[in-house]
């Protein structure tokens, strides 16, 4: 069994940045996720260790948009 491709690299390095506001996120990563479910599937032989780590990421995103949205609410 090849072990290369569920070891992570052991450094990344940063080549560049952009922001994005939480919805642009939270719209990425639940695209990303779609498509990396259908690819790795436990049936596929895939580790579902990582689809639930981004899938609780993709939640704190939405939780933290919804907290954003209801503080900027009780401001006006």
């Amino acid at each position: 069994m090849d072990t290369s491709a569920s070891t992570p690299p052991s450094r990344i390095l940063v080549a560049s940045t952009k922001k994005l506001s939480t919805r642009a996120a939270h719209a990425a990563l639940d695209d990303f996720l779609d498509d990396f479910q259908q690819r790795s599937s436990p049936l596929k032989g895939g580790d579902h260790t990582v689809t639930v780590q981004l899938q609780k990421l993709n939640r704190a995103l939405q939780e933290e948009r919804e907290r954003k949205k209801a503080k900027k609410a009780g401001k006006h």
